[in-house]
């Protein structure tokens, strides 16, 4: 898009400057290249982010630069290519962490600022509409940036609240908020486009006895690397939260019962061949259940519920399908 753009730009320009002939379709071909290597992964994201925002920042700099000491800044005013200005703020803060945004856009805004006063001094007849044109184009730029840095500031802040609010302390994946969260979302899913997921509730057999003979810290530790080894296990897509004390979830989304119980067994066999802390081997009772039609959240973690208490009442260390 940007390459279009670039050429846009080209083919609708004055030819009044060089840039119009050099900048502009040089521009369109680098981003083009950088499309092209990136498609082909011969390029890496962030490569390709820093060089488009050097890109851009590039051209405005040397367009205002050559604009300013042609002496037309302050004897017509803005440049049409001085609009697009702004863009260098938002495009810095959507590819960069807050605080190297900041750092850039300050630096390259006070470049322009340095560019203008020097420019001023060398235009021998300043015209004063033209003057408070580029006044106000100087004020609203840093206004621009001031609410792009509180906005930055304050999106990190819920960011972090909303991550605290849905991952749980100890193990780091996600909570029984977050779990309930997609849990509906799942059934609205399956509900609209008649697919169906399935529902894993694994709990720890005979946890409370590392916990009374090793104390909670080594319980802790252990609940960790169960996380861990479980994260391992499944698929990107796949959800993992932890829902109470020693139990886990895992939402598993467009899977049947077949698959389901696949994945089950998996988890189970990882368990069996892994020493936890390195000493305890634990297993794990594990329930499952898919989603039925008409099934709302509570009616599908019901069953799993319900299969999981099967498992345990089975001796543990097994696989329960729904009934």
């Amino acid at each position: 898009m940007g390459a279009v753009a670039a050429l846009v730009g080209r083919l609708t320009s004055t030819g009044e400057s060089w840039l119009d002939f050099v900048f502009l379709p040089a521009m369109s071909l680098s981003l083009s290249l950088l499309a092209v290597l990136l498609g082909l992964r011969g390029i890496s994201i962030a490569t390709v982010k820093l060089c488009l925002l050097g890109i851009i920042s590039i051209y405005q700099l040397v367009s205002f630069l050559e604009f300013t000491f042609a002496g037309r800044l302050y004897t017509e005013g803005l440049s049409a290519t001085a609009l697009w200005f702004p863009v260098v703020f938002p495009v810095a803060f959507l590819f960069f962490p807050a605080r190297t945004a900041l750092r850039f856009s300050a630096f390259f805004y006070l470049l322009v600022v340095v560019i203008g006063l020097l420019g001023f001094f060398v235009t021998p007849q300043v015209d004063q509409r033209a003057l408070n044109t580029v006044v106000q184009f100087y004020l609203a730029s840093l206004a621009f940036l001031f609410t792009q840095a509180i906005y930055a500031r304050y999106r990190k802040q819920y960011v972090d609240m909303h991550q605290i609010a849905h991952t749980d302390p100890l193990t780091r994946v996600a909570n029984r908020r977050l779990m309930q969260d997609l849990l509906e979302k799942s059934c609205e899913v399956a509900r609209t486009e008649k697919t169906g997921f399935a529902l894993l509730l694994i709990d720890l057999d005979h946890f409370k006895r590392i916990n009374d003979l090793y104390g909670h810290s080594v319980g802790d530790q252990v609940l960790r690397e169960v996380a861990s080894l479980l994260q391992g296990v499944l698929r990107q897509e796949q959800s993992l939260a932890r829902w109470g004390g020693e139990e886990f979830m895992v939402l598993a989304p467009r899977t049947n019962l077949h698959q389901a119980q696949e994945l089950a067994n998996r988890i189970a066999a990882s368990l069996a061949s892994t020493r936890l802390v390195g000493q305890f081997e634990v297993s794990a009772s594990i329930g499952l259940a898919t989603y039925r039609e008409g099934d709302s959240s509570d009616t599908v973690v019901h069953r799993a519920d319900a299969a999981l208490y099967r498992s345990k009442a089975s001796g543990r260390n097994r696989v329960e399908v729904e009934v």
